[in-house]
């Protein structure tokens, strides 16, 4: 009996080891994104991704976070979106985070459910902290794009950066099917018409509407929202997205379609299930060439 006993201690006390290093051991995803569209002052570009923090921080002050992006040393950030949670925080992690990463990165960042959830509750309670949270971003030098692009210079050549922002109607409940089609309509109305000749990236913060992204012109694509299924088993890769859909079609890594690419970022924190299993948080690293 004692010998059971011990061997049920040892066993709890692995899984919790494994536990606790699947949910904070950072791992690095990196791929190269090849376009003839690229112009040649963008070629090695490197685009670091952050994605679904959910206010989550690894050590003090998110150094452990901070050391993993400085040695990634990128040419530019961009946050897509649910970097806090939508009832429990005032995005104070994200802000701390963006104040250190600001005097030396870019950082272009959209909203995703997570935030929209959370200004609508910061309306109804007549409370401006979202209203603030978005301010103080952007004092810091945050680019927020709320429908909006933004043009990165480089030695005379471009690239073009844009921000979309999905309302949540565009976000099925769980284990409901969506009530309202999306298309590349919706984007064309709340952007523009992309000029197909020049390199578009677009940041978005679903992964859903992969066919409509691509149908509006978009090269390349930035998503998150799925926490890369939560367990991820080999072969058959993650098992739950947010909607409680199982095995989500893009759950996480690289997608192509026709001649466009989308990432999709695993993320960093949790928020309803905390639990990641085979699915370490993750930084993605985007490099761009021909």
């Amino acid at each position: 009996m004692q010998r059971f006993f011990k061997i049920i201690i040892g066993s709890v006390f692995v899984v919790t080891i494994f536990l606790y290093i699947e949910s904070n051991c950072i791992e690095v995803s990196r791929h190269s994104i090849h376009s003839s569209k690229i112009p040649d002052s963008f070629l090695g570009f490197k685009i670091l991704q952050l994605t679904d923090l959910h206010s989550k921080s690894f050590g003090k002050d998110n150094q452990r976070l901070i050391k993993k992006i400085k040695k990634i040393n990128p040419d530019i950030i961009v946050a897509t979106g649910d970097m806090l949670n939508s009832q429990n925080d005032q995005g104070l992690v994200f802000l701390n985070l963006a104040a250190q990463l600001t005097p030396k990165y870019k950082i272009l960042y959209i909203v995703g459910n997570h935030e929209q959830i959370a200004r609508i509750h910061a309306n109804k309670m007549n409370f401006n902290w979202y209203t603030e949270y978005i301010q103080k971003l952007k004092k810091l030098g945050v680019i927020v794009l709320e429908d909006e692009k933004a043009i990165i210079n480089k030695n005379n050549e471009q690239i073009i950066i844009y921000g979309l922002e999905i309302p949540l109607m565009y976000y099925s409940e769980a284990g409901t099917p969506m009530q309202v089609e999306f298309s590349e309509k919706y984007l064309i109305n709340h952007l523009e018409e992309n000029d197909r000749k020049k390199f578009t990236i677009l940041l978005v913060h679903t992964p859903l509407y992969f066919s409509s992204y691509v149908n509006w012109g978009s090269d390349l694509i930035f998503a998150g929202h799925m926490h890369g299924g939560i367990i991820r088993l080999p072969f058959l890769g993650g098992v739950l997205s947010p909607e409680r859909d199982y095995f989500p079609e893009y759950d996480g890594g690289k997608y192509e379609l026709e001649n466009s690419t989308m990432v999709v970022g695993r993320g960093l924190g949790n928020y309803t299930i905390n639990l990641r299993i085979f699915n370490r948080p993750e930084l993605m690293v985007v490099t761009l060439d021909h």
